[in-house]
C-alpha cells in the first residue's frame, strides 16, 4: 500500500489561535455553534456563514505493542491534544477504541495503525445570526471541523491469568505475529500460550468498508493459544489487503468522511465583540477523578473483550462458565459506563473520589 506522508503545516496554522477537541461527536452542521469551555458541550447556533471544506489528504502508518491507554492515546490523538479534553468530550466510539487497543496484565496487543487524515471544513465569512444575544453565547465557538480516519489491524492474546501473561512475555520476545514466522516459532508460541486465546480484529472510528468487514466474517478471528493457525491466515490476509494498491486506501476513499475533531476560537478573535470573558469553572481541579473514571471504564472494556474471547473459543464443558462470565463481563462495562458518565458531569460525588 502507498502511504501518503505530508506535513501538517496547512493544517497547524489554520488551528495556531484555536483549541483542538478530538470527537467524532460535532458534525459540519456544528460550525458557528458555542462550545462551553467548562462543560465542554456544543450549545446553541450562534454564527452563521460559508462553509468552506479545504481538501488536505495524508496518512501515517505506524506500530505499537504492548503500549498502555495512555500511550495509545497519544500516539493517536497527538502528545499535545492527548489529556483531558480528549476524553471529556469524545464520543463513545472514541474512548472505547482507545481502551480496546490498550495492553494491561491480562492482555498483550500488537497492532498496525493506519492514520488517514481527510481534510477539514471551517466557516468564513461569519456573521452573527439574526435575533442571537452573542452575550448568551459564551466565550468561544466550533469555528472547523477535521475529518480523518484511525484504523487499526490488531492482534491479542488474551490471558487468564497474570502469571499466565508473564510467562509468556519472558518467554517469547518478540514483535507479536504480524511477520511470518517458522513453524519452529509458531509451535514455541502455542506452548507458552495453551491457555490463552490469540484473537485477530479491526476497528476503527468509523464504518469499515465492505471487502474488510466481509473477511472478518468469513474467516477465523478467535483461536485457541495451543493452535493460533487459522487465525494466523486470517491476520495475514487483513495485512495483504491493507497493503495493496487496489485494497484498503482505496475502498476506504469511496466511504463517506467522518468527523475526527474540531477547533473552537473565541468570539473576539473572529471580530464579534461583546461575548463573554472565559472564566474557568472549578471543574479544572477534577483531573484525576475524571481519569480514574475513563481508567475504571477502559478496564471494563477490556474484561469484556477478554471475556467474549474465552467465550467464543469455549468447548462444550467450559461453555455455561464462559457465558456466565461474560453476561457478568457486560453487566460491569454497563455500570462503569453510567459511573464514568456521572463522574464526568458531577466529579465532586463520593463514589468517584473513591475510584
Amino acid at each position: 500500500m502507498k502511504i501518503y506522508l505530508a506535513a501538517f503545516a496547512t493544517l497547524l496554522s489554520c488551528v495556531a489561535h484555536g483549541k483542538v477537541y478530538y470527537s467524532e461527536k460535532a458534525k459540519t452542521a456544528d460550525l458557528g455553534k458555542a462550545f462551553n469551555l467548562n462543560t465542554h458541550t456544543i450549545e446553541q447556533p450562534c454564527l452563521q456563514g460559508d462553509v468552506q471544506y479545504h481538501s488536505s489528504l495524508s496518512g501515517s502508518l505506524n506500530y505499537f505493542q504492548r503500549v498502555d491507554e495512555t500511550l495509545i492515546r497519544r500516539r493517536t490523538f497527538g502528545e499535545v491534544h492527548g489529556g483531558i479534553n480528549l476524553f471529556i468530550v469524545a464520543g463513545s466510539v472514541s474512548t472505547s477504541m482507545t481502551h480496546r487497543n490498550a495492553t494491561d496484565s491480562l492482555s498483550l496487543t500488537s497492532q498496525l495503525h493506519l492514520k488517514f487524515n481527510e481534510g477539514y471544513s471551517t466557516l468564513e465569512e461569519r456573521a452573527l445570526i439574526d435575533g442571537v444575544d452573542i452575550g448568551s453565547c459564551g466565550h468561544s465557538f466550533i469555528y472547523q471541523v477535521n475529518y480523518g480516519r484511525d484504523l487499526f489491524v490488531n492482534t491479542r492474546l488474551h490471558f487468564k491469568t497474570v502469571e499466565d501473561y508473564k510467562r509468556f512475555v519472558i518467554k517469547i520476545k518478540i514483535r507479536l505475529l504480524f511477520f511470518k514466522k517458522t513453524i519452529t516459532k509458531v509451535k514455541e508460541i502455542e506452548k507458552y500460550a495453551e491457555n490463552a486465546v490469540f484473537s485477530v480484529d479491526v476497528n476503527s472510528n468509523g464504518p469499515l468498508p465492505e471487502k474488510l468487514q466481509k473477511q472478518l466474517n468469513e474467516r477465523p478471528t478467535y483461536c485457541r493459544g495451543s493452535n493460533i493457525g487459522p487465525c494466523l491466515e486470517t491476520l495475514h490476509e487483513l495485512v495483504a489487503y491493507s497493503f495493496d494498491s487496489n485494497g484498503l486506501v482505496k475502498d476506504l476513499a469511496a466511504l463517506d468522511k467522518v468527523p475526527r475533531s474540531f477547533v473552537v476560537k473565541g468570539f473576539r478573535d473572529s471580530g464579534h465583540y461583546g461575548a463573554q470573558d472565559w472564566v474557568a469553572s472549578q471543574s479544572s481541579g477534577y483531573d484525576t477523578i475524571w481519569r480514574s473514571a475513563d481508567s475504571h471504564y477502559g478496564q471494563a472494556v477490556r474484561d469484556l473483550e477478554r471475556t467474549k474471547a474465552f467465550l467464543q473459543v469455549a468447548t462444550e464443558s467450559e461453555y455455561e462458565l464462559a457465558k456466565l462470565r461474560y453476561e457478568q463481563a457486560q453487566a460491569k462495562l454497563a455500570d462503569a459506563e453510567l459511573l464514568k458518565s456521572r463522574c464526568f458531569s458531577k466529579p465532586w460525588l463520593v463514589e468517584c473520589s473513591s475510584l
